[in-house]
């Protein structure tokens, strides 16, 4: 995991909350790297690759193949998380969270695209939307200490 320096949110936390995601989702020696940046280079990033001139809150590239994935306890390098922490901030405000918390819900978002899930149609968002809600109440503890 890559992260860069930033107030408030601890590396080491960071690092417990992504383990903890991937252990309770059943890869307990996948990883994946998590870049904490600013909204320029996710425009740049979702402009780049998603054909969306402006910037967003998370952005997934998935590096595992469907032959790493089939295989639950295999190591696998899933791929990369990008947040970026400003659009975070606006979020967190909005939704009165602290930015902890917001980081936290969009590395899970992150992880679960890394994994496949995807938010397409209503049914797949509903999915997505209750297994982040799940793994935000398991992993309370990493959350509240990050």
């Amino acid at each position: 995991m890559s992260t860069e320096k930033r107030p408030g949110l601890r590396l080491t936390i960071l690092r417990a909350l992504l383990r903890g995601a991937l252990a309770r989702l059943g890869r307990p020696r996948a990883t994946a790297s998590v870049v904490l940046a600013d909204d320029a280079l996710l425009r740049s990033l979702n402009r780049d690759y998603r054909e969306i001139d402006k910037p967003t809150d998370v952005l997934s590239f998935p590096l595992a193949t469907a032959a790493a994935l089939a295989d639950p306890a295999r190591r696998v390098y899933l791929g990369e998380i990008y947040v970026s922490l400003e659009t975070a901030r606006v979020q967190a405000r909005a939704a009165r969270r602290p930015l902890s918390r917001e980081v936290a819900h969009l590395v899970i978002h992150g992880v679960l695209h890394l994994l496949g899930y995807d938010h397409r149609t209503r049914a797949e968002r509903r999915g997505m939307e209750a297994l982040t809600a799940d793994l935000m109440r398991g992993l309370r503890a990493e959350i509240e200490a990050l």
